[in-house]
């Protein structure tokens, strides 16, 4: 059995995240442990290549630039990143990019922040069916909402909300659950008006009514599922493939407790774009979090939540424990980790974007301001802005082509 030990720390101002490079990246783990795990484990094909791009991420093996600032000629070589979505060293840029572009999209009311949490009871078989078993929660999650929305004992309008899924917990355990940023307000049916939540300063809607209507709406898109076939019961699940167990299961899954939360509405636009810039490109866990690999373990720190209280531990795992558990969370290829509900959909984003801004006009003033300060937070971290003199930009004047290692 893995080794697994925690020790509380009770410090939660000491553990920010430094300016400076982490002591041990997550690649360190697999080039050093990665030929031991292999040895007992296989690895799927997408597995394989998220481990290939996070051990080559940086390195020779992917070439490189030459940066110089067009102001003090502040020079900078730089390895490329691998770009895929599962490294740690990847996402600031892919965050960045993806927060300017939603920018426009932000509009000065009250947002709330709601998770969908799905029973543990799911995870071996959304282990083996991620791509069913995650949509048909992003799915449920989003059709309940909506629901909720048109009520008319509630809004009476179309909402607009962007849902991002984590599987993860802080110890990297599988724990699936769906954040969502949901405007408090939408379009209403003719078009003609903005309409605010009743109860927009205290919460979203009744949260014991959302996790029933959920869990009912989940477990018919499992049965869906299941008749279409659609979902795989290998080993231990093999019992599940007859009708009338697979039936006692959604019952169970249909009766279990869906923990619902909603947090209180944002405070403004700064809160939005850190909750936006902290979970949307959000990783199983972080290169700042490990602390130690040696000796064939690995230490990091997790946060432990409970009663509403946050305990700052540590936890040491087996190397082939933790390389394990961060595999669990590799998405399929192509999946969609971010979708966007309501006036935020894709196909009507652009048109129902214009009319929320119409509709809001006498808030044309805090519209501005809103853009600014989202102006003014995206230049503060602009990572072509020149560090040493802050003014000028960094150009690439010369390409560092690849250098392919051969093996031995």
């Amino acid at each position: 059995m893995d080794e697994i030990s925690t020790t509380s720390t009770a410090c939660p101002q000491q553990h920010r995240r430094p300016h400076s490079r982490p002591r041990y990246e997550v690649a360190d783990i697999t080039r050093r442990y990665l030929p031991g795990y292999l040895a007992t484990h296989q690895l799927s094909w997408q597995q394989q290549k998220v481990v290939h791009a996070i051990c080559a991420c940086r390195t020779a093996e992917l070439g490189g630039h030459k940066q110089v600032c067009d102001s003090c000629d502040y020079t900078r070589y730089q390895y490329n990143p691998c770009g895929n979505r599962h490294c740690p060293k990847c996402q600031i840029s892919a965050k960045l990019k993806w927060v300017k572009k939603r920018l426009e999209e932000l509009l000065p009311i009250p947002y709330f922040h709601s998770v969908f949490t799905m029973p543990h009871t799911l995870n071996p078989l959304a282990l083996y069916n991620k791509r069913v078993l995650y949509d048909i929660f992003f799915q449920a999650a989003g059709h309940t909402l909506n629901a909720f929305a048109q009520d008319p004992r509630f809004l009476a309008a179309k909402l607009g909300f962007i849902g991002i899924l984590h599987t993860w917990g802080q110890t990297l355990c599988q724990h699936l659950h769906l954040h969502f940023i949901v405007t408090a307000g939408g379009i209403s049916a003719d078009g003609q008006r903005w309409l605010k939540l009743p109860y927009r300063k205290k919460f979203l809607f009744p949260v014991k009514a959302v996790s029933k209507r959920m869990r009912k709406k989940f477990a018919e898109l499992l049965r869906k599922a299941y008749q279409d076939g659609e979902l795989r019961f290998p080993d231990k699940l093999a019992h599940l493939a007859e009708p009338e167990a697979f039936e006692r299961f959604v019952n169970k899954v249909a009766w279990e407790e869906w923990v619902t939360f909603v947090k209180k509405p944002f405070a403004g636009p700064e809160e939005i774009i850190q909750y936006i810039g902290r979970y949307t490109h959000r990783i199983a866990i972080s290169n700042y979090r490990i602390l130690d690999i040696e000796d064939g373990k690995v230490k990091f720190r997790y946060k432990e939540y409970r009663d509403g209280e946050v305990t700052h531990k540590t936890m040491t795992l087996t190397a082939e424990e933790f390389i394990r558990r961060f595999l669990l969370h590799v998405l399929p290829k192509g999946f969609k980790r971010i979708r966007h509900f309501g006036f935020l959909a894709s196909g009507c984003r652009t048109k129902y974007l214009r009319l929320a801004k119409e509709l809001l006009s006498d808030m044309a003033e805090r519209i501005e301001q809103a853009e600014k300060t989202f102006e003014d937070w995206f230049e503060g971290i602009d990572r072509s802005k020149c560090p040493a003199c802050r003014k000028g930009i960094l150009n690439v004047v010369e390409i560092i082509f690849p250098v392919r290692f051969s093996p031995g």
